[in-house]
């Protein structure tokens, strides 16, 4: 079981991987601060997984124990450098890219704090900058098709609803539209099935 919305990147992270370990999962939509949520994270985050009576939370841990626990293609390599790069992908996404990304620029459109209900543009502007260098930063190293060497890791399913999120809104579209390694990065990802089949909703 795997409690979440879609609408969270890294909810969909964890969905796409159980999708491309051919893992069959039971999908129950789970609002952060639920009562379904803080039943397994102490400060009601998502998503949240439960498997038996095993229950972990934090999608990372997650994902580590998908792809060790079940069969299938590993998406955690084995090869201690390329295991290393995909831990430093996923760090970087979580301490710095979706931190800018998400947190400040997109939720400033969806849900924003503004007495008005319209976008948080103070805080869109002031994500700008840093987004944008940030963006140059993975195109640079968006070489290839992947993340961490020559196939699908778990550095590309943490790395594409954050990256395919910022499709959708202006100011990051337009950045986006100019970094050809980004674009075409997402452009594969979401050809993908497990893309398909875990396309954002907006509850």
């Amino acid at each position: 079981i795997i409690r979440s919305v879609l609408l969270s990147n890294f909810g969909q992270s964890v969905c796409m991987l159980a999708i491309e370990k051919g893992i069959p999962y039971v999908f129950e939509k789970t609002f952060p601060h639920s009562d379904e949520a803080k039943e397994i994270h102490p400060f009601g985050k998502i998503p949240v997984m439960k498997h038996g009576d095993v229950t972990l939370c934090e999608s990372n841990a997650i994902a580590h124990y998908i792809d060790s626990a079940f069969d299938g293609p590993k998406f955690f390599p084995k090869d201690p450098v390329l295991a290393a790069k995909v831990e430093e992908w996923t760090s970087l996404h979580v301490c710095t890219f979706d931190q800018t990304m998400i947190r400040k620029y997109v939720l400033s459109y969806l849900f924003p704090k503004t007495e008005n209900g319209e976008p948080d543009r103070v805080c869109i502007d002031g994500a700008l900058a840093d987004m944008e260098k940030q963006l140059a930063f993975i195109d640079s190293c968006l070489t290839g098709d992947y993340f961490v060497g020559d196939a699908l890791t778990y550095a590309d399913l943490a790395m594409y609803p954050t990256l395919q999120a910022l499709v959708g809104f202006p100011e990051s579209k337009a950045i986006i539209k100019n970094l050809p390694n980004v674009s075409r990065f997402i452009s594969n990802m979401a050809s993908r099935d497990s893309a398909q089949q875990t396309k954002p909703d907006m509850g």
